[in-house]
């Protein structure tokens, strides 16, 4: 009898464990002005399969209201407890007819037999502010609905999310700004449209415009809470506050590829030469490939798979290309990493992606994409030399010398010659003459110059200071040395105002060289040690970051202004230092 009682009292508790049922309503104020809508929500969660519902939801009595109504049910499973909850939520705004205190009665529901109710709740109605009614604030009989359209992803699948304004007087919704998500680490959060010209009418005499369309990736799993949307006001200092949506997110399957990188959509993957026609690429010198991630789902750059490293060749850190957008199907587009790679090895090369794997929501599988690779062929000078035809060789040869040699016209005329036998020596001698006075006064004028030099230079020393020691004069000469970096500043900001990219890449190089000789005849030191023994650590490594930056820069295929702006801007204040 004991076990009897036992096995029933187990049974009950486990039944009441897997069932429950709550029912509640609430209000957002129980103080406000007869002017002043009320928001009033009733919510109904039905817990496991066990439990029947009986009997509609009966709602208050809302006689003493003008109203508007909107609801919504939705099926979820707890991935924790794994029970389905069946819920259903109605929300009224509520504008009262008349002041004084007012009874909002209870809701009632028949399940399994037994009745549930809410508590009544009571409110007190003033009269309206007149300073109020003079205003005529917008966000009066005005609310707002947020939606869901999928209610039940899988995590980080994108997920729709649609905001609503509902109001009586049209003029209202004018005023309405541009909607904001609460910040929360739960999703990630992309908009796909601001407002709808649109306008629709509803029989309550209330109208309706989509004022916001976002895209939401949920970063968690569970039964989870989007937060209210907040739409400021425009000229006022008061905004208006969505309802809130719960999602379910549920665990992705198991037996995920070890690859896998939490691709959720639907993906290809690309590998391709940014250099377009070139067919064999030189040893140590760089050449631009892509990779990229194509299609729709929670594109973003973390998902887009790496190049493998090789001693065959280096890469640097790829330059990020983000051409995804939001869209009312979730985020689609493409996703580019532009890579420089330098050859280290002669002959055949191989540059491969990691293996990539995704999961596709509408197959509930995972797609195994794999790794996608580039054959080239690395080939040093002596390759490109003999790969030559004759012919190429000759006319090679043939325009580098005529690039070297100048062919000067040669125009000829015939010259007559009048001889004469006789020879006039009176001439001969007098012009022996003149040259011989000529050399006398120069040389005379000559020795007066010396002389006169001489004995300023005499005057000098004995009125200069005493002689330096050799100590002194080199640092005498180092004091003198300067760094004329404006020049070299102003000349770069100009090349980059003019897109003469290969040219402030040349001057960068230059005022790099001349800096490194200043820091070394000045300090004797580099600008890296320099920056070390002086400002820190952080500030030499910086500088190391920025040449590093300015040498993977040079060799991208396009050049952004933006990015030169912020190299110059980076170079003028660590000189400035120097």
């Amino acid at each position: 009898m004991i076990r009897k009682s036992a096995y029933i009292l187990f049974l009950l508790a486990s039944g009441f464990s897997w069932a429950q049922v709550n029912l509640y309503s609430e209000v957002n104020t129980q103080d406000l002005r007869v002017d002043t809508p009320l928001t009033f929500t009733v919510v109904l969660e039905i817990f496991g399969e066990d439990l029947v519902q009986e009997t509609p939801l009966k709602l208050p009595d809302l006689t003493k209201f003008d109203y508007a109504i909107s609801s919504e049910q939705n099926t979820l499973i707890d991935p924790v407890k794994k029970i389905r909850i069946n819920q259903m939520v109605y929300q009224f705004l509520l504008s009262p007819k008349q002041t004084g205190n007012i009874k909002i009665g209870s809701a009632l529901v028949k399940i399994n037999g037994k009745i549930y109710k809410t508590e009544p709740i009571d409110i007190v109605v003033k009269e309206a502010d007149k300073k109020s009614l003079a205003a005529g604030k917008p966000e009066k009989n005005m609310y707002l609905n947020m939606q869901l359209q999928d209610k039940e992803v899988y995590k980080d699948e994108p997920t729709v999310v649609v905001l609503k304004a509902f109001t009586k007087n049209i003029s209202k919704l004018r005023h309405l700004e541009p909607a904001r998500f609460e910040s929360t680490r739960n999703f990630n959060i992309r908009t796909v449209a601001n407002f709808d010209e649109s306008i629709e009418h509803s029989e309550e005499g209330y109208a309706s415009q989509t004022i916001g369309i976002f895209v939401i990736v949920p970063k968690a799993e569970g039964v989870i809470e989007v937060p209210p949307m907040k739409v400021p006001l425009s000229n006022h200092s008061s905004s208006l506050l969505s309802n809130k949506a719960k999602l379910n997110v549920k665990k992705l399957p198991e037996g995920a590829p070890v690859n896998f990188s939490n691709a959720v959509g639907k993906y290809d993957v690309k590998i391709e030469m940014t250099d377009k026609g070139k067919e064999n690429f030189e040893i140590n010198k760089a050449f631009n490939i892509s990779v990229k991630i194509i299609g729709n789902g929670n594109l973003s750059p973390s998902i887009v798979p790496k190049i493998l490293p090789s001693p065959d060749y280096d890469i640097f850190k790829p330059k990020i290309v983000n051409n995804s957008f939001a869209t009312e199907q979730g985020i689609e587009g493409e996703v580019e990493a532009q890579y420089v790679v330098i050859p280290k090895k002669r002959g055949d090369l191989k540059i491969a992606t990691a293996d990539f794997s995704y999961f596709d929501p509408r197959e509930e599988k995972y797609m195994e994409v794999g790794s996608k690779f580039l054959l080239l062929t690395a080939v040093n000078a002596e390759d490109i030399a003999n790969a030559k035809t004759t012919l190429e060789k000759v006319n090679e040869y043939t325009n580098t010398v005529l690039e070297k040699v100048d062919s000067p016209v040669i125009s000829t005329q015939k010259l007559k010659v009048k001889e004469d036998k006789k020879i006039s020596w009176k001439v001969i001698f007098g012009n022996l003459l003149i040259v011989g006075l000529g050399a006398l006064l120069f040389i005379y004028f000559n020795r007066k110059i010396k002389a006169a030099k001489k004995q300023n230079l005499e005057k000098k020393k004995e009125a200069s200071e005493p002689i330096v020691t050799i100590a002194e004069t080199e640092a005498m000469l180092r004091s003198q040395n300067f760094l004329d970096a404006d020049s070299h500043f102003s000349y770069l900001q100009k090349c980059i105002d003019s897109q003469l990219f290969t040219n402030f890449f040349e001057g960068f190089e230059k005022l790099k060289s001349e800096a490194e000789h200043y820091c070394r005849s000045k300090y004797s030191l580099s600008v890296s040690d320099y920056f070390k023994n002086n400002f820190g650590l952080a500030t030499s490594e910086k500088y190391e970051q920025l040449m590093s930056k300015a040498t993977i820069e040079k060799y991208y295929p396009v050049h952004a202004k933006d990015n030169l702006i912020e190299i110059l801007d980076e170079t003028k204040e660590l000189y400035y230092k120097i």
